[in-house]
């Protein structure tokens, strides 16, 4: 489906956000820049889209597999669905309708894939609104609490 943003055509994708949390600090995956991926060079939580016919839960656990390695047999989810909207904030080419999760991780080893060149474990103070990650997100307070709910627990 295109939708109107500004004076681009944006096309509108079902997708999924995550943030895996260890150990009180959570994960970001520097986005690389190739053709394929959106918002490249920015540091972002673990996103991807859904497969045909695919729920958004299982979405989420393979694209953390695919992503950085961690098997679902690490994870345990912290959170309920929450809607997420997303834009390529670089590219200005779409806009993903994602479910947000949040899982905490009993193992901080990441083996990045091809869309992302690094990975650093942050803490809730480092991520503020109007950094680079959140600049792609347009919810960014419902994120944050639900983050900081997550990372109390």
């Amino acid at each position: 489906m295109l939708k109107k943003w500004g004076n681009a055509e944006l096309e509108h994708k079902p997708g999924v956000a995550v943030a895996i949390i260890y150990k009180k600090r959570i994960l970001l995956l520097r986005r690389r820049n190739i053709p394929f991926t959106s918002n490249p060079g920015i540091w972002s939580l673990l996103t991807g889209g859904l497969k045909k016919g695919e729920a958004p839960l299982n979405a989420a656990y393979r694209e953390v597999l695919e992503e950085t390695g961690i098997n679902g047999n690490h994870l345990k989810l912290l959170s309920k669905p929450l809607k997420a909207s997303i834009t390529d904030a670089v590219r200005k080419k779409g806009r993903w309708y994602n479910t947000f999760y949040v899982f905490r991780s009993d193992t901080n080893v990441v083996k990045l894939d091809l869309e992302n060149s690094a990975y650093r474990w942050a803490g809730i103070g480092e991520l503020k609104e109007g950094d680079e990650y959140t600049n792609i997100f347009m919810n960014v307070k419902g994120i944050m609490k639900t983050l900081k709910s997550a990372i109390d627990e």
